[in-house]
C-alpha cells in the first residue's frame, strides 16, 4: 500500500489518495493502481520496475485523460519511464510492467 509517497499510505479520515501494486507471478505481470479522489492533481512516485518485468512501466489507464488515450490497448501503452507520475484530479491511473497475458 502507498499514498503519495512509497510505503506510505495516508490512512487519516481526510485523505483522497491511495496507490497498490498487484503482481501476477506466473506471467510475470505488475500492475500499479493509482486512485485519486483529491480534486487537485497529485504526483505519486512510482516503485522501481525491477529486473523481473520486461520493460518500463506502460501506462493503460488514465481517466484524467480524454477518449481515446483513457484507455488503450495493452499493445499500444505509450512508455512511461519516469518516477513520478502526475494524476489528475478524481482520477484513476493503471500502469503495467511485464507482459500482459
Amino acid at each position: 500500500w502507498h499514498g503519495v509517497r512509497l510505503g506510505q499510505p495516508d490512512w487519516s479520515d481526510h485523505s483522497r489518495s491511495l496507490a497498490f501494486e498487484a503482481v501476477v507471478p506466473p506471467e510475470g505481470l505488475r500492475l500499479y493502481h493509482i486512485l485519486n479522489a483529491f480534486w487537485e492533481p497529485l504526483e505519486f512516485e512510482l516503485p522501481p520496475v525491477g529486473a523481473a518485468a520486461a520493460g518500463p512501466w506502460r501506462r493503460w489507464i488514465d481517466t484524467g485523460l480524454d477518449s481515446p488515450e483513457d484507455i488503450v490497448l495493452w499493445e499500444s501503452a505509450p512508455a512511461w519511464t519516469g518516477n513520478i507520475y502526475r494524476a489528475a484530479g478524481r482520477s484513476v491511473v493503471v500502469l503495467f510492467a511485464g507482459i500482459p497475458p
